[in-house]
């Protein structure tokens, strides 16, 4: 399965849904790979760097404008190559579903279907409306689209624009759970994700490990805020294969 993972404007969380996503596939026993598109920043590469098949992209070398570009095939080989090792590839993209990155999704599409995988887009949303106008065409185009309420930004009644204009469309809306955001901060910069942090047994002084040292991290929450994740994934991950936008005549 391939589970691409966009976004209507730029922090809006995908990085950090990213990291959840693949602990939750962790959890449940499940090979997975990540190849991470923000060539910008590379966050979710670097964490996912030695611990998994994990490769570096930037999406926006290619431009929709070309009908086809050396970049196409490359992209393709990659991850052809990535989920042979795997069962699972999360694909980080950059900020904003805009027409290059659509470029991605169709390409994706159609070169994972084509080889007998699924794919699913998981389009993070905050809770101001900006580029909430492109999702009817993606609606249209994607039927495995899972819209994410990230809860970081407030109530899900605080979501107007998607509640009132898009929510309709979909049989599933995801309500992402919120982690403190020196937590988060803290996951990246010592490039960990959160099993890997959960099943920590020690620090190590002097050690060259990226190692939990600090109290303001607490893996008693941590582990509340994975499983309350993990209650909203799985029946993603686990569920029958049935496309989660409605079909209108």
């Amino acid at each position: 399965m391939v589970w691409m993972v966009s976004g209507n404007k730029g922090g809006v969380g995908k990085s950090l849904f990213c990291l959840a996503l693949a602990s939750a596939l962790e959890l449940e026993g499940r090979k997975y790979a990540v190849l991470d598109g923000d060539g910008r920043t590379g966050d979710v590469y670097a964490t996912f760097l030695r611990k998994c098949p994990a490769r570096l992209a930037d999406f926006r070398e290619l431009r929709p404008e070309s009908h086809y570009c050396p970049q196409d095939e490359v992209y393709e080989r990659m991850v052809h190559q990535l989920l042979k090792t795997s069962e699972h590839l999360i694909i980080n993209t950059p900020d904003g579903a805009d027409n290059i990155l659509q470029k991605w999704f169709d390409m994706t599409l159609k070169h994972t279907e084509s080889c007998g995988y699924q794919f699913k887009l998981m389009y993070l949303m905050s809770d101001r409306p900006d580029g909430l106008d492109l999702l009817p065409e993606l609606a249209d185009r994607f039927g495995y689209l899972f819209p994410i309420r990230n809860l970081y930004f407030g109530r899900p009644e605080i979501f107007d624009g998607f509640n009132r204009f898009h929510a309709h469309r979909f049989h599933n809306v995801v309500d992402f759970p919120v982690l403190r955001s020196e937590e988060v901060r803290m996951l990246f910069d010592l490039r960990t994700y959160p099993t890997e942090m959960m099943t920590l047994k020690k620090v190590t002084p002097g050690s060259d490990r990226k190692v939990f040292a600090s109290p303001s991290l607490s893996r008693a929450r941590l582990h509340r805020w994975q499983y309350a994740v993990n209650d909203v994934l799985c029946p993603i991950i686990d569920g029958e294969e049935i496309a989660n936008v409605k079909a209108f005549e």
